[in-house]
Formats: C-alpha cells, sequence, structure tokens
C-alpha cells in the first residue's frame, strides 16, 4: 500500500481542512478485495455460487460496492492522517470527495473543529467571595407562608359576583398569537391581580362580574421566559365562569402533622430553616464555583469550536423543554432563541475547556471505580427507578460525559483549594439585589421541597 498524500490547512486555530490523496492502486485492490466478498456470497438465477462474472458483479453491485469502498477508505484514511498530524478532532467532519472509480486516485477533503491548545496562565491569587447565608426568621414565615397556600382549599363565593384583587376565578380562555391557530382551554383558575399569568389580563379581571365575556390584548415583555411570547402580544377572548376565595388552613400543630410529616409547628420551622440554610450554603458554593470560572476564564483568551457551541446550545435548549405553537415563524422563534442562548452555550464550552486543560496539566484522573461510584449514587437518589438510571450510564457516550463531568469537578475543586489556601479568601457580603432575590425566592424553594415529600 503507498503511502498517504496528506495536507492539513489551518483555517482557524481550532478548525483544520484535511484532504487526503489516496492512490489508484490502492483503491483498486480495496475495489478487488470487496468484489471478492460480493462473489462468495452472491446468489443470481444462471450461476452457480462463488461462479458469478465480475462484469455481472459490476452491473448489479457496483453501486453498493463503491459507496462501501468509498466509506472504508475515507474512515480509515481520514483516522490515519488525524493520528498522524496529531490533531483531537470534535464533532463529526464535513467530507468533500470525488467517487471511486477504479484507476483512479481518490481525492477527498475533511473539515473538521479541533480542541484549542491552551496555554494556561498563573492560576493564582484567584478572589474567592462567599455570598452571605443567613436565613432570617421572615425567610422562614414566607416559606411556611408558601406551603399554606400550596394546600389551600377554594370555596365558592356566592354573596358577590364582582371580582376583587385575591379571588381565584374560574374562567374560559381563547388565546391567539400573532395569527398562530387559537388555543382553547377550559375552566382554567386564575388569581386576580397576583401576576403568575400575564399580569395585564389579571388586572383587567379585577373589576369585572360573573358571566362577563372580554377580549383582551396582552403584550409580553422582550425578555419574557417563553421565547415563543416574548415581545409578541396575545389575544385573549375570556369568559369569566364564577368566584371562588382561598382558605388557607390554621397555621398549627395540626397543620404540620397533616402536611409536612413534622410533630409540631416549631419542629416545622426548625425544618423549614435548615431547608432554607441548606438552599442558601448551595447556592453560595455555586457563586463561588462560577466567580471562579469567570476569573479563569477572563485570563485565557483562546478559539471556541463552533460544533461544541453549537451541540451545547441545542442541549440547553433541549433542557428547557420549550413548546412553541405550529405557526409560520415557528423556526425563527427557535432560532432567535438558539442564538440568545449561544453566548450561555459558548462561556460553559470554554470552562470546560479549560477545566480539561487544567486536568491535564495537573494529572488529575478519574478511575472506573469513582465513575461506578457515582452512578450508583444517583441510582440510590432516584429511589422509583434506580435500573434507568444505571441503563442510561452503561451507554458509552453517557458514561464518557460523566467520567469528563467528574474529572472537570476535581479540577475545579483543586482550583478552589488552591485559592483557598494561597490567599486570604475574601467574605465581603454580594450585592445588595443579590441578597434581596435570594431572600425572596429561597422560602418559596424550602415549600416546594416539602410539598413534593408529602
Amino acid at each position: 500500500m503507498e503511502p498517504l498524500r496528506v495536507t492539513v490547512e489551518d483555517l482557524t486555530p481550532v478548525r483544520k481542512r484535511v484532504q487526503v490523496e489516496i492512490a489508484a492502486a490502492d483503491v483498486q485492490a480495496e475495489l478487488d478485495r470487496a468484489y471478492q466478498v460480493v462473489g462468495r456470497e452472491a446468489r443470481l438465477r444462471g450461476f452457480r455460487p462463488g461462479r458469478v462474472p465480475r462484469p455481472v458483479l459490476e452491473r448489479t453491485f457496483g453501486d453498493q460496492v463503491r459507496r462501501e469502498v468509498f466509506g472504508r477508505l475515507v474512515e480509515h484514511s481520514l483516522r490515519h492522517a488525524i493520528e498522524e498530524h496529531r490533531l483531537d478532532p470534535v464533532g463529526t467532519p464535513d467530507i468533500d470527495a470525488d467517487t471511486v472509480e477504479p484507476g483512479r486516485d481518490l481525492r477527498f477533503s475533511a473539515t473538521l473543529d479541533v480542541r484549542p491548545v491552551i496555554d494556561l496562565r498563573d492560576l493564582g491569587n484567584l478572589e474567592i467571595v462567599r455570598p452571605p447565608v443567613a436565613v432570617s426568621d421572615e425567610d422562614v414565615e414566607r416559606a411556611i407562608g408558601g406551603l399554606r397556600e400550596s394546600v389551600a382549599q377554594l370555596r365558592p363565593i356566592t354573596d358577590r359576583t364582582r371580582v376583587d384583587a385575591g379571588d381565584i376565578v374560574r374562567v374560559d380562555l381563547t388565546s391567539r398569537v400573532d395569527g398562530a391557530e387559537p388555543v382553547k382551554r377550559e375552566g382554567v383558575l386564575l388569581e386576580a391581580g397576583a401576576g403568575t399569568f400575564p399580569l395585564a389580563l389579571e388586572r383587567q379581571l379585577v373589576g369585572q362580574n360573573a358571566g362577563t365575556r372580554l377580549s383582551l390584548d396582552v403584550p409580553y415583555p422582550a425578555d419574557y421566559g417563553n421565547a415563543g411570547l416574548a415581545g409578541k402580544s396575545a389575544a385573549f377572548d375570556v369568559e369569566i365562569k364564577d368566584l371562588l376565595a382561598k382558605e388557607l388552613p390554621p397555621l398549627d400543630d395540626d397543620f404540620a402533622r397533616d402536611h409536612a410529616r413534622v410533630e409540631s409547628l416549631a419542629d416545622l420551622r426548625a425544618r423549614v430553616r435548615a431547608d432554607l440554610e441548606r438552599q442558601a450554603v448551595e447556592r453560595a458554593d455555586d457563586a463561588v464555583r462560577e466567580s471562579v470560572l469567570d476569573q479563569l476564564i477572563a485570563r485565557h483568551s483562546f478559539d471556541v469550536p463552533p460544533t461544541l457551541v453549537e451541540r451545547r446550545a441545542a442541549a440547553l435548549l433541549e433542557s428547557l423543554d420549550v413548546r412553541l405553537p405550529e405557526s409560520a415563524d415557528r423556526d425563527q422563534a427557535l432560532g432567535r432563541l438558539v442564538e440568545q442562548l449561544r453566548p450561555r452555550a459558548e462561556r460553559q464550552v470554554r470552562a470546560e475547556l479549560l477545566l480539561d486543560a487544567i486536568a491535564a496539566r495537573e494529572g488529575i484522573e478519574v478511575a472506573d471505580a469513582d465513575v461506578h461510584a457515582a452512578i450508583e449514587a444517583m441510582a440510590a437518589r432516584d429511589a422509583r427507578a434506580p435500573e434507568r438510571v444505571r441503563a442510561l450510564y452503561r451507554r458509552p457516550e453517557a458514561h464518557a460525559a460523566l467520567h469528563a463531568k467528574l474529572l472537570r469537578d476535581r479540577a475545579l475543586a483543586r482550583l478552589l483549594g488552591d485559592a483557598s489556601d494561597g490567599s486570604p479568601a475574601s467574605t465581603g457580603r454580594a450585592s445588595v439585589s443579590e441578597s434581596s432575590d435570594e431572600a425572596r425566592t429561597a422560602p418559596h424553594e424550602a415549600a416546594k421541597d416539602i410539598a413534593r415529600e408529602k
């Protein structure tokens, strides 16, 4: 077999074009081998097994043989070229090739993304700023209030028909967004003026009467969480069916026993406080990790493979579970959402590449036993379907992804440890707005945890 003729062109630091030329003699030899195999296995009317003439095989199986030979030659030669030039590809290469023809060289080019070569710089003097983790009595009471709200009973309002703020209103809704097909929903419960549904709609319910039919236009803000609705206006046809009032259960020991499986209200408060403190510590840990990654990214400039960014943006979109109505601009809406996710995807990929480089430089390793232990820990936490977790990580790609995550976690832990040991850690307070946001949202998370355990 003649040596491959390979050239590598740098399109960018992370994108290469590999051009390969395979000698005609080697192409012909591979074609001959393929026809020998086909000839032994072919069963054609009028010919004994193994005695089909080559011209008949070429007429009958030529397209199939050329496709198979092309695939084998490209795969083998590209793998050889990648190893010879020490490339570290990511994603699937784009192949541009001639067809396989007897007596002719086979030329093809493969355009592929590769991992960047990262020149790690000084990793010292990383500043660690840990947000506060204090939980106030008000936080605890707010969380318990959320739990009471979640188990409130509804009773019909019979002494009036006018909607007041705070009423639960049962409505039938028909909504239309930018010319899409109307969506009808019956028996929707809304809290008038509460802000859990588009606020403009809820505000306009206040002061109306049961039995009223309304046609309302509701604008969605540009930063609305659902990308299919962000920046658009929806038309609602609303029929108010009836009014309901929430009845909160008394806040006493019976409430604690019935809805939180603890013996007393004091025990419930203690448990909620412990949950809030745990959540606050987790958020503080996350904030420290993200801060260190931000500093790490700021110190290193390098190109990121577009393939990895596109793949991560697609994964983020899938994790959001966005469900857009069928419409003429649905694909455009998805495209806009992907564009919004791309900076976040690029940051995640950039951080992972840096952590991979740190792990390689520091000789950090993860043994198979460590991966197995992590899988078993996840299976134990999923008490309802532990075998499903194990089956997932028997897939090679999932197993490899978990191994990479554990490796990066260890690299980040090494960074955090070095930063804590090598320089005085700052324990300053987070910004007022961040602390306030945490105080507002944390109690509701604790209430949800308790409700899920019921």
